[in-house]
């Protein structure tokens, strides 16, 4: 599916408890792409967890197109950044990327490991999320800049 769909005319970033909806699968009230492409990675994350190595090649392929569109989409709605802006240190798809996969082991851990493995996880899917929201409101405030992409997506 993707993201390649035209844009929202909005700006700004969907906040953490919707991201965090959108990687347990729950369907967007908004039609952001954000959101659909955080509900896929955390599906492809799913998919990992079951699919031999060697059989991965495609699903990494849509895994890093993603992250991509991901990076693209908050360019084209995020305010130009003050020229002091401090760099953060991943992308934003990559952000979102870990938001996912926590979500999903904090899903399996919740299923199948005993309760400490699973507040452990939960405490950290938390902390992401706290992370992303403090991430979105400094990009929304101009204070913040993400990391140029380097490689052509």
């Amino acid at each position: 599916m993707g993201i390649h769909r035209p844009m929202d005319s909005r700006t700004g970033l969907p906040g953490k408890d919707a991201v965090l909806a959108a990687c347990r699968g729950f369907p967007p009230i908004e039609d952001i792409a954000l959101l659909d492409a955080a509900d896929e990675l955390a599906a492809l994350h799913q998919t990992r967890e079951h699919t031999p190595l060697c059989a991965l090649e495609q699903t990494d392929w849509h895994h890093a197109r993603l992250m991509c569109d991901i990076d693209e989409w908050v360019v084209s709605v995020t305010p130009i950044p003050f020229p002091g802006a401090r760099v953060h240190t991943h992308t934003m798809g990559q952000v979102i990327d870990r938001l996912a996969h926590a979500t999903v082991q904090t899903y399996i851990a919740l299923a199948a490991a005993p309760d400490a493995f699973f507040h452990e996880a939960s405490v950290q899917l938390a902390d992401l999320g706290d992370a992303y929201q403090d991430l979105a409101d400094e990009l929304e405030q101009r204070t913040r800049r993400l990391p140029e992409i380097t490689i052509p997506c």
